[in-house]
């Protein structure tokens, strides 16, 4: 079973880590992260490889329900996010309980992340 549904993508939602170098001379860049910086924190923050995968978020967020609990992070712009229509702050973790939904509207500036510490927590 996965640790979160997508109820609504968002605008430009998609999974990403690090990238994969060395494929350069057979024409494959590396790719990963548009906000690099933003997915190493928020992995650090939750406990996480720092390249583990993240949902990368561009100019529109999304809504996701948990199905079970998971410690997350929040990095990168401000898209006024709120669990359960409580706010969450940028740059900390927190956690979410199986049932909750976080939601995350729009912003003007650029790229956010969701790191996710699956459940188990320590």
């Amino acid at each position: 079973m996965g640790v979160i549904q997508v109820q609504e993508p968002g605008l430009f939602t998609t999974v990403q880590d690090l990238g994969r170098e060395g494929f350069g001379a057979m024409g494959v860049s590396a790719s990963g992260a548009a906000d690099a910086i933003s997915l190493r924190l928020g992995n650090r923050m939750v406990g996480n490889h720092e390249g583990a995968a993240g949902l990368e978020m561009t100019l529109l967020g999304g809504m996701f329900t948990f199905l079970e609990r998971a410690l997350l992070a929040l990095t990168g712009s401000d898209f006024g996010a709120t669990l359960d229509g409580k706010p969450i702050e940028l740059w900390s973790s927190f956690e979410a309980k199986a049932g909750q939904t976080l939601r995350l509207g729009p912003t003007r500036s650029g790229r956010g992340v969701i790191c996710v510490f699956r459940a188990g927590l320590r």
